[in-house]
């Protein structure tokens, strides 16, 4: 989740699916702005190709339209989006992190035949290990609305490293 849902989240949904290729996984991003249809900013869809992946068909999804109660894991990039998360989408605060949060928390080797059970547990095990307060800040990736298709890039490059770590923590190896 993200913003405005034309550049963070919608890039590190489509980073996710290539990814976690061949894993029954669903992905969906929204933004707390309650923008609904636009397309991808210019600057994520090029960044985006950069990476391998279309952004071009994507259309933004206001997080008023969902209900985020029952999603196994909830992601944002600043700590007001796993605030409105939890707060207005309902999202289980056990399961609702910032994506630079989470990652450190998945360094403990767990073992399942089922990936997406092994992510359930991954994120469980990952919240029994965060200290309780507000998401860390200096772990927020800024949004490059209205800055230079540089900053995007950067920001594609930062979503890029963290999603492709991000799906062994929580899958284990990948097919």
């Amino acid at each position: 989740m993200c913003t405005g849902n034309r550049a963070r989240s919608p890039l590190a949904e489509v980073l996710f699916r290539k990814y976690a290729a061949g894993i029954d996984a669903r992905t969906t991003s929204f933004g707390t702005l309650g923008i609904d249809g636009e397309a991808a900013l210019a600057s994520a869809v090029e960044a985006a190709r950069g990476l391998g992946v279309d952004l071009s068909a994507h259309a933004s999804r206001p997080l008023q339209l969902a209900d985020l109660s029952g999603a196994d894991l909830v992601l944002g990039f600043e700590p007001a989006h796993v605030s409105i998360a939890v707060v207005e989408g309902r999202a289980g605060i056990g399961h609702t992190f910032l994506l630079g949060e989470l990652l450190p928390l998945l360094d403990v080797p767990i073992i399942h035949d089922d990936p997406c059970e092994r992510a359930r547990m991954a994120v469980s095990i990952a919240d029994s290990r965060r200290v309780r307060t507000l998401p860390d800040a200096a772990r927020a990736i800024a949004d490059p609305y209205g800055l230079p298709a540089k900053a995007m890039r950067k920001t594609a490059d930062e979503i890029d490293r963290l999603v492709r770590a991000l799906v062994p923590g929580l899958f284990g190896a990948v097919p």
